[in-house]
């Protein structure tokens, strides 16, 4: 029987300290080198990791834009968190393994483990990034066991494949499109696309190019 994976973590009380927020906060550098730093984390079976309150999984966030469209897909059943099937996301991302040893170490490590989930969730091994900003939702189950750090990401070809069951029909559409029926969407997805003008604004200003077209 293979081994169950052991996800990273942190203890929730940690989040006093920068101070406890609900939604999505810009001030990404205050938040992550908290959450990060190696003596505040931990590995947990992801089974008890997903009902133990007292810690947080940290999560990659990654918003996909090509030619000024953004990246969005549909939770599919094949999805390991059943609390969010069916539906839309914009975001690509998933936990960090025991087995990606030490990616918190640096800057580097930390990306290196976002590109491997790029790379497994949709076949994207992209390095024109920047993070801009940390979500915290404890309004449902799913998010009161997860934070999330959002980065924005530019790539230069719309061609896009779901590797995994849980990604179902990837695609690029205009950012209005993706901003209709907000209720469609996960809940860090509808973070996101309320603020995005300001994720995308952030994310110019840390030196990404991005189109004019993808803001409002």
């Amino acid at each position: 029987m293979a081994a169950e994976e052991r996800v990273l973590c942190f203890e929730r009380k940690l989040l006093e300290e920068p101070g406890v927020f609900q939604g999505l906060n810009l001030d990404v550098d205050k938040y992550l080198p908290v959450v990060t730093a190696s003596s505040n984390i931990l590995y947990l079976n992801r089974s008890e990791a997903e009902h133990d309150k007292r810690y947080k999984q940290l999560i990659p966030y990654v918003l996909i834009l090509c030619n000024g469209k953004l990246l969005r897909y549909r939770r599919g059943k094949g999805g390991q968190e059943t609390r969010l099937h069916g539906l839309f996301s914009v975001g690509v991302g998933g936990h960090i393994s025991e087995e990606d040893h030490g990616l918190f170490s640096n800057q580097h490590g930390y990306h290196d483990g976002m590109r491997r989930e790029l790379m497994e969730e949709v076949d994207i091994n992209e390095t024109n990034d920047a993070a801009v900003a940390v979500i915290n939702d404890d309004s449902t189950d799913v998010g009161y066991v997860h934070f999330g750090v959002v980065h924005v990401m530019l790539v230069t070809d719309e061609a896009i494949v779901g590797r995994r069951s849980g990604i179902v029909a990837p695609e690029f559409v205009p950012v209005d499109e993706a901003m209709k029926d907000a209720g469609a969407y996960e809940s860090w997805s509808r973070f996101c696309l309320e603020n995005l003008d300001a994720l995308l604004s952030k994310a110019s200003a840390s030196g990404l190019m991005i189109p004019e077209r993808a803001m409002n």
